[in-house]
């Protein structure tokens, strides 16, 4: 019933979508004191922090606005450039259900911010099939990517996703790449002209040097978490390996996002392992390649009961994953 809803594009879905990811912040919701096990972010961002006052526990809060305009933005991002065949209303559901089983242990405020300039960025690049002047919308999403860059160093390996639409969605050109590097280093050459106005210029290349710090990252996982942890990643390996002998028949223009989207999740998981900030918010910037596989798979599920069935057990786990922390 729920699925069946989800895939007539029922409008009631969007509030339901909202009531589930009030429900999976409830922890948060109801404790004003809240603080995340796990910090992550620049020096920037801590920094603007500290000027602001605010509280951890309202930080969240404004993350948590933040992920449904970002859930919410990947189905217009799907209606514009037609992403998948099938029109469906799916997307915000799995991102809030991949975002939100992080919400207890981890500062999201750092990540939903860069992960807002990411999904500008890749905005840019997907422009460019059917904008003349490429190299413009290049430098945009190198400069978003910059900016995101500043707040969430980890974001640093999205560059080669961007590099990689090149060669999956048109063809390599060197103007293109060179314009998208040069709009990455504009955001830090802004930066150290105001660390410069500050008298600060020295502390520039000791921040940059932040990307090669490991970040705190230690998780205490219960049994129960385990088991919803691995249905869920059990879920994701089922729907790519589908997805991956299905997407033969799609045109063009879908098996081009699809091959985009195994690229974002290689490079999330390459990340994660190679970069010393990274931690398992990385996870936030491969859900929106996850989200859209998964309602990719769903769409395709023709066994009403097996789809209600997988579809129940994600929300489940996501619950399961948050509550038994």
């Amino acid at each position: 019933m729920l699925l069946q809803l989800y895939k007539n594009n029922s409008p009631v879905m969007h509030f339901l979508t909202v009531i589930i990811a009030i429900s999976l912040w409830l922890p948060i919701f109801g404790n004003p004191y809240w603080e995340p096990t796990i910090k992550s972010g620049s020096v920037v961002y801590y920094g603007l922090c500290q000027n602001t006052g605010l509280s951890a526990w309202t930080l969240q809060l404004i993350a948590f606005g933040l992920m449904l305009v970002e859930a919410f933005s990947l189905m217009l991002i799907d209606l514009r450039f037609i992403i998948m065949e099938k029109k469906t209303i799916m997307p915000p559901l799995f991102f809030v259900l991949i975002v939100s089983t992080l919400s207890v242990e981890h500062d999201l405020l750092p990540v939903m911010l860069a992960n807002g300039f990411f999904i500008l960025s890749m905005s840019k690049v997907l422009d460019t099939e059917r904008h003349p002047n490429q190299s413009v919308f290049y430098f945009e999403s190198g400069l978003f990517l910059g900016l995101a860059t500043i707040i969430f160093p980890a974001v640093l390996a999205m560059m080669f996703v961007v590099f990689a639409t090149q060669f999956i969605l048109r063809y390599f050109d060197i103007r293109e790449f060179l314009a998208a590097i040069l709009g990455f280093v504009v955001p830090f050459l802004f930066y150290l002209a105001i660390m410069f106005l500050l008298n600060r210029a020295d502390e520039f290349f000791d921040r940059i040097m932040r990307v090669f710090e490991s970040a705190d990252f230690n998780l205490d996982i219960s049994m129960v978490q385990y088991v919803a942890i691995g249905y869920s990643a059990l879920f994701i390996l089922i729907s790519i390996l589908t997805m991956q002998q299905s997407i033969r028949i799609y045109k063009v223009s879908t098996r081009k996002y699809f091959a985009l989207f195994i690229w974002l999740i290689i490079t999330s998981i390459a990340a994660f392992f190679l970069l010393p900030c990274a931690n398992i918010a990385i996870l936030v910037f491969a859900s929106i390649a996850l989200t859209f596989i998964a309602s990719m798979f769903f769409n395709e599920i023709h066994r009403k009961v097996i789809g209600e069935i997988l579809l129940w057990l994600l929300i489940i786990s996501a619950f399961l994953i948050i509550y038994f922390a």
